[in-house]
């Protein structure tokens, strides 16, 4: 397949000549989540692009209803609060019969780069570009883009400026320093033809930011790399390797940011995927505390006034999250949107932000068990588990030390269905007794799992509304003893088990919730509060 030969070609080739560092600036990466489904399948889905708005959604994938040996896919949504929606193939004018992927969108979202080994063009494959009128215009026929840019080896991976007149690629053309290089190419307008290619670093599938001062690539150990420049006329530093909750022992690679900044989509086949190789996504966070006292406060604001006007890096945090070389108003609007964050208790949340960890279990003999549902039946499901079942959720990177003192915590679930939501429900919640919950593998039994001796009874309230959101009861002395365990450190995962309340009567009202596989963006939340010392 033409993925696997490209995937293979540059983890044999590449070679980064830079050494490993931890990525340290006035900014953060949070954890993970893959993407979900319907946008992963269990095929290749590889090379994700997201349009200026953040509404649409392409990528490459091997999936079935395709027209060649890959094809170009998009998935759509509303608002970026929204779930993605089914992916639809680009067509046949897009794709052909050769393999499309590694593709890209212009700024103003009306020109759509990729690579395709398509007849027509000058070597293996080749970069095309095609283009619309508008958002609401179909995509019309491809442009190669000429011998200059392209040559009788493989291109790849075409990305633009946010003014579209810098080109950057990736090939293994002879003149590369290493086998595959990042390229760059410039000209003076929209209009006019790109300048001939120069090599500027040894790497593959990068992405620039939108103010041109931050590059993220791929390496030849298919790890994510980013490096930085304080303004466009300087060269960029050294590079500096993503953090492990980003780079794992798996496939990291095909960076691409979105508009903003806040977001950076990458492909891996990381645990807890659907397929070969997903579409995973991670925040990218300003550091706001300044002074590091655990509260953003007057202090704060005081600490970027003494820098105004200057190039502090400390607190330049805006527009983009590693800021803009001048420390401004750009950096106080940032500041104010987290005023009086960390006052009083600290507070830690965590999504589900993988399928593997959250999961269903028939307590009634003869039906089955689930881990990729579209909803968690809280708790009785007649279709598919007939009647009574348990739910477990898995929550991981829980950044709390063992001597903490837990004063509230509760998980936010978002209404799916409104099935019985307003009939009486009487839950029990605990947790597993585990010091690190691995989540939830085939055949994916929750009732034999040692419990906490906590337990905490709720009684929901009604779910009256699609997309509501709903709070349980306080779990602290749940989560207390799950981080007061033996064995347990900074950074493991807890799990939550939600089942009927023995000792309550039957009753017949259900709380259907999504699930990671259902909306990844409204899957279960746990909310923690940790008491000040």
């Amino acid at each position: 397949m033409l993925r696997n030969k490209r995937t293979t070609s540059l983890a044999l080739a590449l070679v980064s000549t830079l050494a490993v560092e931890v990525v340290n600036a006035d900014f953060t990466f949070g954890t993970p989540i893959n993407v979900g489904q319907p946008v992963n399948s269990s095929s290749n889905d590889w090379g994700p692009c997201l349009s200026a708005d953040g509404l649409e959604l392409y990528f490459g994938s091997g999936r079935y209803g395709g027209s060649g040996d890959e094809d170009l896919w998009i998935s759509t949504r509303a608002t970026t609060s929204d779930a993605w929606s089914t992916p639809v193939n680009l067509g046949p004018i897009v794709n052909s019969s050769s393999g499309e992927g590694w593709s890209s969108i212009s700024s103003d979202d009306l020109e759509l780069y990729y690579s395709s080994g398509r007849p027509g063009g000058y070597g293996d494959e080749d970069i095309w570009v095609t283009r619309r009128a508008t958002k609401e215009y179909p995509w019309g026929e491809p442009v190669n883009l000429g011998p200059t840019v392209n040559s009788s080896s493989v291109e790849i991976g075409a990305k633009t400026s946010a003014d579209g007149l810098t080109l950057y690629f990736s090939s293994n053309r002879p003149e590369s320093i290493e086998e595959w290089d990042l390229w760059m190419a410039t000209r003076a307008t929209r209009d006019d033809e790109w300048s001939e290619p120069v090599s500027i670093m040894s790497s593959a599938f990068a992405c620039l930011s939108t103010d041109d001062l931050v590059l993220f690539y791929q390496d030849g150990n298919l790890d994510i790399w980013m490096t930085q420049r304080k303004t466009i006329a300087e060269p960029f530093g050294p590079g500096v390797k993503l953090p492990s909750q980003i780079n794992t022992s798996r496939v990291e690679g095909a960076p691409y940011l979105s508009y903003d900044g806040s977001t950076l989509y990458f492909s891996s086949n990381n645990s807890g995927g659907y397929g070969k190789n997903d579409t995973w996504q991670v925040s990218i966070d300003p550091v706001v505390d300044f002074n590091g006292d655990g509260i953003v406060d007057s202090a704060d604001m005081c600490i970027m006034v003494d820098f105004w006007g200057t190039d502090e890096p400390l607190c330049d945090i805006g527009p983009m999250p590693w800021g803009d070389g001048v420390v401004d108003v750009q950096d106080l609007i940032v500041l104010a949107e987290h005023l009086f964050e960390g006052s009083g208790d600290t507070v830690l949340e965590r999504r589900i932000s993988s399928g593997v960890d959250d999961a269903e279990e028939a307590l009634n003999s003869g039906f089955f068990n689930w881990n990729y549902s579209s909803d968690l039946e809280l708790v009785h499901d007649r279709i598919d588990n007939g009647g009574e079942q348990l739910v477990g959720m898995t929550f991981r990177d829980i950044d709390i030390a063992s001597e903490a003192v837990i004063s509230n915590a509760y998980i936010e679930f978002v209404c799916d269905e409104r099935l019985n939501g307003t009939a009486a429900a009487y839950f029990l919640i605990w947790g597993h007794l585990t010091p690190n919950s691995e989540g939830f593998m085939t055949p994916y039994v929750i009732s034999d799992r040692p419990k906490t001796e906590a337990k905490v009874p709720w009684e929901p309230d009604s779910w009256e509304a699609g997309g509501q959101k709903i709070q349980t009861a306080n779990i602290a002395p749940i989560i207390q003893e799950l981080i007061d365990q033996e064995g347990w450190v900074t950074g493991n995962a807890v799990e939550i088990i939600v089942g009927a309340d023995p000792d309550k009567p039957a009753f017949t009202g259900v709380r259907v919730a999504e699930s990671y596989d259902g909306s990844p963006s409204s899957a279960p939340l746990l909310h923690i509060e940790i008491a000040a010392p």
